[in-house]
């Protein structure tokens, strides 16, 4: 897409204008001073058929939607990590729940590392008791990921 102004309305003869219940073939001049009393652009829609499709529109409007949908698109999520040991007190849980949920809410995914250190990997089955309680307090989607440590990633719900 690209503005058509006089310099490069030379080059065209007649267009095919379409817009709000117009599709009509006019000559270049006349496309160009009706974009003028509207107070628009005319823009080349396509220029493979003949006669090139022109609109008659904002054209600083359209780039700028372009722009915000590209820069809407782009993901800005982060991976946040928090350890946790197996026999952690419980307002210690709940302020590291609670700075999880504030990390999901803003659409950022949280890794939870659950270290066993000595006697405690004896019973790995505590550290996956604590990746349940964690994950029945948030509002979240879990991966888990195998291997000698318990480790989990939470993922936010999209609504």
């Amino acid at each position: 897409m690209e503005i058509i102004n006089r310099a490069t309305a030379k080059k065209l003869e007649k267009v095919r204008i379409v817009g709000r219940g117009i599709n009509e073939i006019i000559h270049i001049s006349e496309a160009l001073e009706q974009a003028e009393e509207q107070g628009l652009d005319l823009v080349l829609v396509s220029d493979d058929v003949k006669p090139p499709v022109v609109r008659i529109q904002d054209f600083k409007k359209i780039e700028y939607e372009k722009k915000k949908a590209r820069k809407g698109s782009k993901s800005n999520q982060v991976l946040k990590e928090l350890q946790f040991k197996v026999n952690i007190s419980e307002h210690d849980l709940t302020t590291k729940v609670n700075k999880i949920q504030t990390f999901l809410s803003r659409g950022d995914k949280v890794k939870i590392m659950i270290r066993l250190k000595g006697r405690e990997r004896e019973n790995p089955e505590r550290a996956e008791d604590l990746v349940k309680k964690i994950t029945a307090q948030t509002d979240c989607k879990v991966v888990r990921i195998p291997g000698p440590q318990t480790i989990a990633i939470l993922e936010p719900v999209k609504k």
